[in-house]
């Protein structure tokens, strides 16, 4: 059985804290047989520089540095990456308000303590293996097959004679799957949004609706139904409300933001 892998990015200005959380993680990858990819940075702008949504399962952020502090480098995250999970490296709970605000999954007092991250990291894992074993669409394009968690579509679009398929890493495929067929699957799950005909967008990647067009992730905009605007509009806040409430019970039964 393969190991699992992640990319796990940790962001502290001081050395000797970056060498403790990545010495703990390496000895939780060796006793979970997990493959960790340890990215570390020594303050938030070399984390900016280059980032992407997804390009980390988590980041393990001080907020304390001399420069940007963990919670500003939050704030730029969270506006165009919402999914990666950020755990707060601090010497004090003075900023936890802060921390909420931006939907952090959880903190860990500094200095690193082995049996703490052990625990955060187990959650991340049981995180990261429910999403891991989620449904996946499989589909043929251009000669080749082709299976995609349902939760990576962006956006599903008829097109002429095909399907189009963009996924949240900016690939489209183009198939010859019927849109009746792709829908009755991906309605097995509650995320997908139907804009107007033809147009099924994943929920999970809209960020606003502005002058009857619905705006993704990446500066995607999408045409909606006009005569049904407000009511999809609606839709899609509920489901936000919904998802944010699921959450944050997820969180209170495995107890972030507690000692």
């Amino acid at each position: 059985m393969d190991k699992l892998h992640l990319d796990i990015a940790i962001v502290d200005d001081l050395q000797a804290e970056i060498d403790s959380f990545h010495s703990i993680l390496a000895d939780y990858a060796a006793a979970n047989q997990t493959q960790l990819t340890l990215h570390c940075f020594h303050c938030a702008e070399e984390l900016l520089k280059d980032y992407r949504p997804f390009a980390y399962t988590a980041i393990f952020i001080d907020i304390y540095m001399d420069r940007m502090t963990g919670i500003e480098a939050a704030e730029k995250i969270r506006a165009i990456d919402s999914d990666t999970l950020i755990i707060f490296l601090t010497v004090s709970k003075g900023h936890m308000s802060d921390a909420f605000r931006f939907h952090a999954y959880d903190y860990i007092n500094k200095p690193a303590d082995r049996k703490r991250l052990f625990s955060v990291m187990d959650d991340i894992l049981k995180r990261y293996t429910v999403i891991s074993g989620s449904p996946k669409l499989t589909f043929s394009s251009h000669r080749k097959e082709h299976s995609i968690l349902y939760s990576d579509i962006m956006f599903v679009r008829s097109q002429a004679n095909y399907l189009e398929i963009t996924d949240s890493f900016g690939n489209t495929y183009k198939t010859r799957m019927t849109f009746s067929s792709i829908k009755d699957k991906l309605d097995e799950v509650n995320h997908f949004l139907q804009l107007l005909r033809g147009l099924l967008v994943n929920m999970d990647y809209i960020t606003d609706f502005d002058n009857e067009t619905c705006r993704l992730k990446g500066n995607i905009s999408l045409p909606i139904n006009v005569r049904n605007a407000k009511k999809i509009e609606q839709v899609w806040h509920n489901y936000m409300f919904n998802k944010i409430r699921r959450e944050q019970r997820e969180h209170s039964n495995i107890g972030p933001f507690l000692t």
